[in-house]
């Protein structure tokens, strides 16, 4: 198992998302991403809040993602996911994560990364439920979800070690004066140290009362801000305004120009995915 420090993410979160020119856009630059309703997964052992996949057909993304729910003393059914590797973040509660030939135990905050063909699990540890949010790239398709099966099972890894991310306050910080502390969780390009198999890159950030995220925009790459704890309100320069709540995620275009600022009264925590991943070249910074 490897364990990574998180890196200073030295950009404040970007704007992000990736659809090609022939590709049908997005309604609007930054747009309100709401869970749909639960559905049951593995025979009623885990219940599925989808965000961005067949929910979203109006965004086009490199990757699928929802949120999980499982009940104390539930798990998933040993599964193979083949050509595709899943991050899962822990929102609340513990999960005990079997990859392959090891088992890892992640709490809130945490991050790990199962490669992609490795036969797995996820168990719900403690005695309250586990929440976590996970991220399937390249997208989930019933097609590549292959039922756990023996050593021989076609596109079986046995040897492959999860990558766990430990909690990005115990890492580097970076804080500005506009009230915000930002954490790499994962980047494949600045991260090179280590092979990270997907191709976004993935950030932590923390935003006082008041504080904000001034105007920027991010060439070629999408932003999706995944609303942790608190509020959001997410505005472009012509004027477009949204907020987004807890348990919601804003989606911004490539290219587009933002401002992100904390609308709660307490401390804000998100996640923001950029890709394809952040590179300091990409960014562009407005007055």
């Amino acid at each position: 198992m490897h364990r990574i420090a998180p890196l200073l993410f030295v950009c404040i979160l970007l704007s992000a998302g990736c659809l090609a020119a022939d590709e049908p856009p997005a309604e609007a630059g930054v747009s309100l991403i709401a869970p749909v309703d639960p559905v049951p997964i593995f025979d009623g052992r885990a219940t599925y809040f989808g965000i961005i996949g067949e929910e979203t057909p109006q965004i086009r993304t490199n990757y699928s993602m929802g949120c999980v729910v499982i009940a104390p003393g539930n798990a998933t059914p040993p599964h193979r996911l083949i050509g595709t590797t899943e991050l899962v973040y822990v929102l609340d509660g513990a999960a005990e994560i079997r990859c392959g030939n090891e088992t890892v135990t992640a709490r809130e905050g945490e991050t790990v990364l199962l490669p992609e063909g490795v036969l797995q699990s996820i168990a719900s540890a403690g005695d309250t439920e586990l929440r976590y949010l996970t991220a399937v790239q390249p997208p989930f398709t019933p097609a590549i979800e292959i039922p756990g099966g023996g050593p021989d099972a076609i596109g079986a890894k046995t040897d492959s070690a999860p990558l766990v991310v430990a909690d990005p306050r115990e890492g580097i910080e970076w804080s500005l004066e506009s009230g915000v502390a930002v954490y790499t969780l994962l980047n494949p390009v600045l991260m090179n140290e280590t092979v990270i198999p997907v191709g976004y890159s993935l950030a932590y950030g923390e935003l006082l009362p008041g504080g904000y995220l001034g105007y920027d925009g991010i060439n070629g790459s999408s932003d999706l801000l995944y609303v942790i704890e608190g509020e959001i309100e997410v505005s472009t320069p012509d004027g477009e305004t949204i907020r987004v709540p807890a348990g919601s995620a804003a989606y911004v275009l490539p290219d587009r120009v933002k401002e992100t600022r904390n609308a709660a009264d307490s401390t804000t925590r998100l996640l923001s995915f950029i890709d394809p991943a952040w590179t300091p070249e990409k960014t562009v910074l407005f007055e």
